[in-house]
């Protein structure tokens, strides 16, 4: 039995999925340290790798209707390995929300409230994150319009404030950088923002109908890249190749707007925003590490674990790393090696393991 009831419509999941990809518009910074102005590129391609993967999610939930995750890997790997497999997901699923997490410590510790304690920042982060979780799925579903609308609000208008100041002939010369660099910014782009769509494998089985679920997990993600590509534009058309000396290169850019007097310093209200959206995306990290954990474990209900949870959020996020330097170097280089067969390999296996066994069978025909 599934630990949760609640029920979410197709158009709901379109923009869960995009507001979770829009919440990963800061960490394109670590591919453009890579990629350099050849960072949109690697936006285009790792879209086009990941979208087929994403869609196998679809068809792994449709096999398994009205499953989450963690009863998948039970069905289709037996107890046991399954129960291994779904320990390595609650593995991922933990340190992503802990690094999400430190993000927004960083953002605001670096940009916006040097002076303000940077435990006390996770913490209050955390906590705001966490009581949304225990609102339930419905809830995050219900208002998730409103993050994609303000996120895609505030990349259109800081672009247009920003037009005066772009020049394009920074994108070129093109297909300057080494094969090795672009294909290690497509790696990062594929696993960060897009392969981390794996999470809702835990949440596709709770689709009241999953008719349209493939159409709106693609345009949710659709919607979610063509908002990273929009971030990643503006900045290297206003920085040029200035922008790989700076820790965030979006505030950098958006600092340059400066419309007479009046629009000035809107760094600021573009931080709001971007936590707005990480908020969402760590929300429903929150929901999923919950849920996941509950399931595993035979409870009747996640919500016990929402507490306990973000206390141990806010220690790893607030010991990982040491700098954001330190939290750059190792997300480009061992975050998205671990998390390559829980994105990439194992759903895929557990489909053609599924097909093997012939899974789900029916009930009369379940294996003890």
């Amino acid at each position: 039995m599934s630990i949760e009831k609640g029920k979410i419509s197709s158009q709901q999941l379109l923009f869960l999925i995009a507001g979770f990809v829009q919440g990963s518009a800061l960490l394109i910074d670590f591919a453009v340290g890579i990629t350099e102005h050849q960072t949109w590129m690697v936006i285009i391609a790792g879209l086009i790798i990941t979208a087929p993967v994403v869609l196998s999610y679809v068809l792994l939930s449709k096999m398994f209707p009205g499953m989450n995750l963690i009863q998948i890997n039970d069905m289709v790997y037996g107890p046991f390995l399954g129960k291994a497999v779904s320990l390595y997901y609650i593995f991922f699923f933990m340190m992503t929300l802990s690094f999400n997490v430190r993000d927004v410590g960083e953002l605001y510790m670096t940009f916006l409230v040097e002076d303000m304690p940077f435990v006390f920042l996770l913490v209050v982060f955390a906590a705001t994150c966490a009581y949304a979780a225990t609102k339930g799925l419905e809830v995050l579903a219900r208002i998730s319009h409103l993050f994609v609308v303000s996120g895609l609000f505030v990349i259109i208008s800081n672009f247009i404030l920003l037009i005066d100041q772009m020049d394009f002939s920074n994108f070129l010369p093109l297909f300057e950088l080494p094969f090795i660099r672009i294909f290690q910014g497509i790696h990062i782009m594929s696993v960060i923002p897009f392969g981390e769509t794996v999470v809702f494998l835990m949440i596709m089985g709770c689709l009241n109908r999953t008719e349209l679920a493939a159409k709106s997990t693609f345009f949710g993600l659709l919607i979610g890249a063509v908002s990273l590509l929009g971030v990643a534009v503006r900045n290297t058309a206003v920085l040029g190749k200035t922008q790989t000396i700076w820790t965030s290169t979006s505030f950098q850019s958006i600092r340059l707007i400066n419309i007479g007097t009046v629009l000035t310093r809107m760094d600021f209200l573009v931080g709001i925003a971007q936590t707005v959206l990480v908020f969402l995306k760590c929300s429903i990290f929150f929901y999923v590490l919950s849920a996941a954990l509950g399931q595993l474990f035979g409870l009747k209900s996640y919500l016990p674990l929402v507490l306990p949870i973000a206390g141990i959020e806010v220690i790893i996020a607030a010991t990982v790393f040491q700098s954001p330097v330190d939290h750059a170097m190792i997300t480009q280089n061992a975050g998205i090696i671990y998390s390559v067969p829980l994105i990439f390999i194992f759903p895929l296996l557990s489909i053609v393991i599924a097909r093997i066994r012939g899974l789900p069978k029916p009930e009369g025909g379940k294996e003890a």
